[in-house]
């Protein structure tokens, strides 16, 4: 194997060349698969997202070669896993029953209300699509923009916002109704 030049792996990799591709995949891997970061099972996502960021950082021109190549590469892979680990988190932090949360109100019926909302609002989520409930998940535990869940589902932003705002709707009309029957899924023809 001969050494080939990080300036001539970026050129390769830019161009879509498999060669440079797996000398960078070789560094990838073994990072991102490591009992260290306990993703093994998102080893796959964490690969595209790194190789993702590294095309856009290369086509930028971002790398500022202070380093080599592979450092690079690493602190990459570094930083997309500790974002995958803290949506582990938030998603652990979403998942609290919040019935647990505790009440900061001395009066029973202002207590007895705030409980009544809580199992409306519970209610009223879990009768909503699965696909708004995914939405809102993105959006409010993984926290990311309209551009990034659009590029995660593959459809415009627009599409996400609008999405959403009908999502919005349904879950609204739920909570008035009462957490009552799910509404139809949405449907903007993509």
């Amino acid at each position: 194997m001969t050494d080939v030049s990080d300036e001539e792996i970026i050129r390769g990799y830019l161009e879509g060349k498999a060669s440079a591709h797996r000398s960078v995949d070789r560094w990838i891997r073994p990072l991102v698969g490591s009992r260290h970061w306990g993703l093994r099972d998102e080893v796959d996502d964490i690969l595209q997202e790194v190789r993702r960021r590294l095309y856009e950082n290369l086509l930028r021109d971002r790398f500022q070669r202070g380093s080599t190549l592979k450092t690079y590469v690493s602190q990459i892979a570094k930083y997309v896993c500790i974002e995958f680990l803290r949506r582990r988190i938030r998603a652990r932090k979403s998942d609290l029953d919040l019935a647990s949360i505790p009440d900061s109100s001395d009066d029973p019926e202002e207590e007895l209300e705030q409980v009544e909302r809580r199992e409306l609002a519970r209610s009223a989520l879990a009768r909503l699509p699965d696909e708004c409930r995914k939405l809102f998940e993105l959006i409010f535990i993984s926290e990311l923009s309209y551009q990034d869940i659009a590029q995660k589902l593959g459809v415009a932003p627009g599409t996400v916002k609008s999405r959403a705002f009908r999502c919005r709707e349904s879950l609204s009309r739920l909570v008035q109704k009462g957490g009552g029957k799910p509404e139809p899924e949405p449907s903007d023809g993509h």
